[in-house]
């Protein structure tokens, strides 16, 4: 009697284990599957950010960072890529009269909303994400695109004055203007765009991007459609 009390007890605990095995290793696949772009959490927190006195403030945004890598081509990682031209692009801005903060300066994990949040508390002027993008059908697409959201007036203008200053370079390829409805362009209460500067998928573009030569040129690019902005604003104030 005893031995069989035994045995039903280990078997008890066996299955017990094995639940709760299986539980757990449910709750870890689904956490994988949810910790998208679009649901990331456990972001570090953006503090405000002092902003010169008398200056235009303009909030830059490296898509990405940390776990989450965004698309990749090779060893190419449109994480460090967003990163790489952040910095190039702020170096441009950062003047007497225009502050440039950040939403990350390094490989950090920031969630979407907290990203919004941080250009709305800082109250910025202008928001500039950068990404990269990626076709998994066709290969051969490349290309810069600047998005903006469909009931922003002041965005669709933003973006139309970049497309405008990247086609004045030749060696990037224009695919212009486009709406969509992201979370940092719906979240943010300033103007507004998305740039999503060239596709990992395209092996040539691919290599362009990952060179310092080509990411100083998009970023020259971005931050002269910024400055016509910028410019723009300050007029229709006089």
């Amino acid at each position: 009697m005893v031995e069989a009390w035994i045995a039903r007890i280990l078997v008890l605990s066996v299955l017990l284990l094995l639940c709760f095995l299986v539980i757990q290793g449910g709750r870890f696949v689904w956490g994988r599957l949810t910790d998208t772009e679009e649901t990331f959490q456990g972001a570090k927190v953006l503090e405000p950010k002092e902003r010169e006195p008398g200056t235009k403030l303009v909030v830059l945004d490296a898509g990405h960072g940390g776990g989450d890598q965004g698309t990749s081509g090779g060893e190419v990682l449109e994480k460090d890529i967003n990163l790489a031209v952040v910095k190039k692009l702020a170096e441009l801005l950062q003047d007497e009269e225009t502050t440039v903060i950040f939403t990350r300066e390094d490989d950090t994990k920031i969630g979407l909303e907290e990203r919004a949040a941080f250009a709305n508390e800082n109250e910025a002027d202008l928001f500039v994400s950068l990404h990269c993008n990626y076709c998994e059908d066709d290969a051969g697409v490349q290309g810069l695109e600047c998005y903006y959201r469909e009931d922003s007036a002041e965005g669709e203008k933003l973006a139309n004055l970049v497309v405008q200053a990247v086609e004045e370079e030749e060696q990037i390829v224009n695919r212009g203007t486009r709406t969509a409805n992201f979370r940092v362009l719906c979240r943010t209460q300033m103007p507004a765009v998305l740039v999503e500067m060239g596709y990992l998928s395209n092996a040539d573009e691919r290599g362009k991007m990952a060179e310092e030569k080509y990411q100083e040129m998009v970023a020259g690019r971005i931050a002269e459609g910024v400055r016509r902005m910028l410019e723009e604003e300050m007029q229709a104030k006089e």
